[in-house]
């Protein structure tokens, strides 16, 4: 079953937060992963959503995910995630 990566990000250096995109997109790509949505929020239009930009990634498997997710290539990326954003993560079925 496939699953979809959610995340909230609330930037706080732009240039960081690129920089990790960069470097973190194709290697989710490089595993199957497809970018659904990304997006700055506009409005609340039942309950509170955090604020800042929310993206999506769907992956074939939680296997596939994990292998992404817990590489030691994405772990060194965190530093540089965390400098750029503040960030919720979930995932979920997809």
């Amino acid at each position: 079953m496939s699953v979809i990566l959610l995340a909230t990000m609330k930037v706080k250096d732009p240039e960081k937060l690129a920089e990790y995109r960069k470097r973190s997109g194709p290697m989710a790509r490089a595993v199957g992963g497809e970018l659904l949505a990304k997006g700055s929020k506009l409005v609340d239009l039942a309950g509170e959503m955090p604020a800042g930009e929310l993206v999506a990634f769907r992956f074939p498997d939680e296997a596939t995910f994990r292998s992404w997710w817990d590489s030691d290539e994405y772990k060194a990326l965190i530093p540089l995630r965390d400098a750029g954003a503040e960030g919720t993560f979930a995932l979920y079925e997809g």
